[in-house]
Order: C-alpha cells, then sequence, then structure tokens
C-alpha cells in the first residue's frame, strides 16, 4: 500500500528540495546525516513518542554544527540558528521497503488490480450514495456501519445483475 507522500516525492519538486531528508545522505557506520551543501547534522539525542493507539516511535535528532555562510541556507531551513532534523529511522526503512515493493512489476500490478477492485466501491459508494462520513463513533460500530454499506451494495449489484438477466432472458 502506498505511503502518504508516495506521489509526491516523484515529482521534480520534491527531488530539487534541498530540505527534505529524503534527499540527503545517511552514513549508517558514523550515524549522520549529510545535506546537499555537504554539512554533517550528527546524532544529538533519541526521543520516544507515545501515539494514542500505544504504538511508540523513536524519533533520532540530528545537528548541524555550522550553518553559517551555507548558500542553501535559504532554501533549506527558516530557522535562525543550525538546522536540526528529526528522524524516524524506522519510518525512513518501511518507506524505502514499500517503495522497492511498489516500483517493482509485481507491485505494479498489484496497485492497478487495487485500483480496479475496491477503489471503485469506494468512488460509487461516495458519489452514488452520497456516503461523505460514518454516522456512528467508535471502532466497533465503524465497523457495522462498513458492514451495512457493504451488504447494501453488494444486494443492489446483485439486483442489478438479476435486472440485466431477466431483460436477457425476455428477450
Amino acid at each position: 500500500m502506498k505511503y502518504g507522500s508516495y506521489h509526491r516525492e516523484k515529482s521534480r519538486a520534491w527531488k530539487e528540495n534541498v530540505g527534505k531528508i529524503e534527499n540527503w545522505k545517511y552514513d549508517e557506520a558514523e550515524d549522520r546525516w549529510t545535506c546537499p551543501a555537504g554539512h554533517m547534522l550528527h546524532f544529538g539525542r533519541e526521543s520516544k513518542e507515545l501515539l494514542e493507539s500505544g504504538y511508540e516511535i523513536r524519533k533520532r535528532h540530528y545537528r548541524s554544527n555550522s550553518c553559517e555562510g551555507c548558500p542553501l541556507k535559504d532554501r533549506c531551513t527558516k530557522a535562525a540558528g543550525n538546522r536540526e532534523v528529526v528522524v524516524s529511522l524506522e519510518r525512513l526503512r518501511y518507506q524505502k521497503q514499500a517503495r522497492k515493493i511498489l516500483r517493482s512489476e509485481e507491485g505494479y500490478a498489484l496497485s492497478v488490480r487495487r485500483m480496479t477492485e475496491p477503489e471503485s466501491v469506494f468512488g460509487q459508494l461516495k458519489n452514488n450514495r452520497g456516503f461523505r462520513r460514518f454516522l456512528l463513533r467508535g471502532m466497533e460500530k465503524v465497523t457495522l456501519e462498513v458492514g451495512w454499506l457493504s451488504l447494501a451494495h453488494n444486494l443492489l449489484k446483485q439486483a442489478a445483475n438479476d435486472q440485466k438477466q431477466r431483460v436477457a432472458i425476455l428477450q
């Protein structure tokens, strides 16, 4: 499945943006980032963020020793001081793995298949049936609501198929 920035990463603007950490080089042995201007950002500290779901994200903070006089500083950061980046290396690993799968032949085939199978159903529910938001709250109730929507969609689809068969038989 595509992650949030997958399509934007392909654009020229994204690839030329010197402020994006994805366009920098990471030296795993030295645990440091190198920006497009050649400045090193060294590891400073690690922090943890706990999501509502209970998932813990480990973020690593890297800071440049000096961005003074850097010709790319105005395009890289709005900060007055040195550049600091906060990175989840685990997220970057997952993105790299997903990118590799999505750009493979098999990944492309699955992506095309996904576009034709479930995405059209969501489009029909939203546009043809006017479904814009869930009426209920909570995972259990939303799951029930999705079930009802799916059941209604499938029954209407079956009724349309039955109608086509009846018309074909009468002709």
